[in-house]
């Protein structure tokens, strides 16, 4: 037996008339007043006290154990208890008729007990937190909390409810004490991220805005998102959603929010106009894309050689020569005078380069020759894009001019600008 000596019973324990062995008197016996938690099959010692009115014998005396309900737990004459079906009992330590209870609760053992992350979004509500355990007779026995209710809250059926953008945790608990944690993230803003990009098709050097929407068609601010380029050697973009395109190729441009809802878009970059060296005085230049617009009806029957190209329609194209002259001013050269007799040769040229899309043939000091460019704001912007081009735009040397522009019955567009 193990040896004790007390003066006075610390623990709550059921007192009855003292007892007197080898001159000391048992006053009281004790158990702890807290449960005895056990599994089911599993075990734990009673650990009773004894208070004695002078010094305590070398032996402790000999103690009577029950239990109250043995289907629940039971114990042994050492006071050992087993755990035998979930529940709750009691247990006595009886010395005479001075005897002691504690309370045994038995749970069932916990074999598997997991929960999910949760990313909840402030304007979805609650959801319910995705539990694992096994005994599956374990469920409606789980206890739940979350480690910040100002950020996420959880009642007793596991139902999370956000309540501010954050990170905090969720912890569950089981009866045997096992417990599982998971991240709880709440979160705001767009839920699925659609971009837009002025311009899919863009020319060397040239830029475009790429502008974003959330699900319901609002504007979202690009300085809230994070940008990026798959291929920075084919476009760059900023925080603010322009794109530079450094090389012709395609890139995927995509923008993410802090809460990783991304969006993206594709664009194409086009080499910018090949100039080529003719004349004396200026080059003359030629440059190819893409485009389509609104043809009108034709006017002409197509030159010999044309091909398949089908009709045509040929005019000459103030809005371009505007626009060039825009560019000599910027440059602080002087705007070209509008020559008719200049302009009938653009015109014939703007055949002959259909036919044979090269300078020969040229007629004038300098010359500008593009084609596949649908409006004259796009082969401006393409002429200005290349050295030699530019060079013949913006020629001190020039002081008359004009630009020529036809279209076919393929949609092809064909572009001559002549200076002398």
């Amino acid at each position: 037996m193990k040896k004790r000596k007390l003066i006075a019973l610390g623990l709550a324990a059921t007192l009855a008339l003292a007892l007197t062995a080898c001159g000391a008197k048992l006053t009281g016996v004790g158990l702890p007043q807290e449960e005895l938690k056990l599994t089911v099959g599993g075990t734990a010692a009673l650990e009773p006290v004894f208070a004695w009115d002078g010094e305590a014998p070398a032996e402790d005396p000999a103690v009577t154990y029950t239990s109250a309900d043995e289907a629940v737990a039971t114990v042994d004459e050492t006071g050992t208890v087993t755990g035998v079906a979930a529940g709750e009992t009691t247990v006595t330590a009886a010395v005479g008729e001075l005897s002691a209870t504690q309370t045994v609760v038995v749970n069932i053992a916990t074999e598997t007990l997991t929960v999910e992350e949760m990313s909840l979004h402030l304007a979805d509500g609650a959801a319910q937190a995705v539990v694992t355990v096994e005994p599956v007779e374990l469920a409606d026995q789980l206890t739940f909390k979350t480690g910040d209710e100002a950020i996420a809250a959880v009642d007793e059926s596991g139902t999370v409810t956000p309540v501010k953008e954050g990170h905090t945790s969720l912890l569950v608990l089981a009866p045997d004490g096992t417990r599982a944690k998971a991240m709880v993230t709440v979160w705001s803003g767009p839920k699925e991220l659609t971009l837009t990009a002025d311009k899919t098709e863009v020319t060397v050097g040239g830029t475009t805005t790429v502008t974003a929407a959330d699900e319901t068609g609002a504007a979202v601010d690009a300085a809230t998102l994070t940008w990026s380029s798959s291929d920075e050697g084919v476009a760059t973009v900023d925080e603010a959603g322009t794109v530079t395109v450094v090389s012709a190729g395609e890139a995927t441009i995509t923008a993410e929010t802090a809460y990783e809802v991304a969006g993206s878009v594709t664009l194409t970059g086009k080499e910018a106009a090949k100039s080529s060296n003719s004349g004396s005085s200026g080059s003359s230049a030629s440059a190819g894309g893409s485009g389509s617009g609104s043809i009108a009806a034709p006017t002409e029957d197509a030159p010999e050689g044309w091909g398949t190209h089908g009709w045509f329609y040929v005019d000459v194209d103030t809005t371009a020569f505007d626009m060039q002259n825009q560019l000599r001013s910027a440059a602080g050269a002087a705007a070209l005078a509008w020559d008719d007799s200049l302009a009938s040769i653009a015109q014939s040229r703007c055949e002959d380069i259909a036919v044979d899309f090269s300078h020969n043939g040229a007629q004038t000091t300098g010359e500008n020759i593009a084609v596949g460019y649908a409006d004259a704001a796009s082969v401006i912007a393409a002429w200005q894009g290349s050295t030699g081009h530019y060079q013949n735009m913006i020629n001190t040397v020039y002081t008359r001019g004009a630009i020529a522009h036809m279209y076919d019955g393929d949609g092809c567009h064909y572009w001559v600008a002549v200076f002398e």
